[in-house]
């Protein structure tokens, strides 16, 4: 990219400055994953100077945390979206089965909140994770309102739990179904099929058992 931008003024400019340099650490990620997806390599990308990223974001892990935000709000909006038809249902597998349809295909946003704690949340200021925090809130807020609607004997206190768990449980899953060329090779071995996963199965069954055993426990 050869464009050479000249210091953003006004608001809209540095929110179209900031979307470009996400933009471009976007395709960075899904083509040479969180290794490829240096500083400069972004810069770059974005067709603008390292020393210029600085106007718009910290570090690296600034720019990588806000790509999350965006991916994260998209995922939730979908399962909103798909929450909605199930009010009053009560139903844990049609949950489940909305929730894995949502999540199975966003190898971004997996890679990205499976690096939070160890990467990303490293090398910013507390006021850009206080932030971010709060962007994660408001995501969350719509769709677990449209969960607590679907299965309305559960608090809201145990279906933020239950989300809480879920997404991590994602996160840690998705790199174990995403094996290198070598594992995949040996994998393809009939002694190892049982370590296969596949992705939305996986999420599908454990979604569906951890919200029944909420729904039906003793007290």
């Amino acid at each position: 990219m050869s464009t050479h931008w000249q210091r953003a003024r006004r608001p809209e400019q540095k929110e179209e400055r900031s979307e470009a340099i996400l933009n471009a650490a976007a395709r960075l990620i899904d083509k040479d994953g969180l290794e490829g997806t240096g500083l400069n390599a972004i810069a770059r990308a974005a067709g603008i100077s390292k020393g210029a990223m600085y106007r718009y974001f910290e570090s690296r892990e600034a720019v990588l945390m806000q790509l999350l935000i965006v991916e994260h709000r998209d995922c939730m909006a979908a399962l909103e979206k798909g929450f909605k038809p199930l009010a009053g249902s009560g139903d844990a597998r049609a949950v489940a089965q909305a929730i894995a349809d949502t999540i199975g295909d966003r190898p971004r946003y997996w890679l990205l909140l499976g690096a939070l704690a160890g990467i990303l949340e490293h090398n910013v200021t507390v006021e850009t994770v206080t932030q971010f925090k709060r962007d994660l809130n408001a995501a969350i807020a719509p769709t677990h309102q449209a969960l607590q609607a679907a299965i309305p004997r559960l608090s809201s206190e145990t279906l933020f739990e239950y989300m809480a768990f879920l997404t991590m449980a994602a996160g840690g899953v998705w790199p174990h179904t995403r094996p290198s060329p070598v594992a995949r090779e040996v994998l393809e071995n009939p002694e190892f099929a049982h370590f296969k996963i596949d992705f939305k199965k996986t999420m599908q069954t454990h979604a569906q058992a951890l919200l029944e055993g909420l729904m039906y426990r003793k007290p």
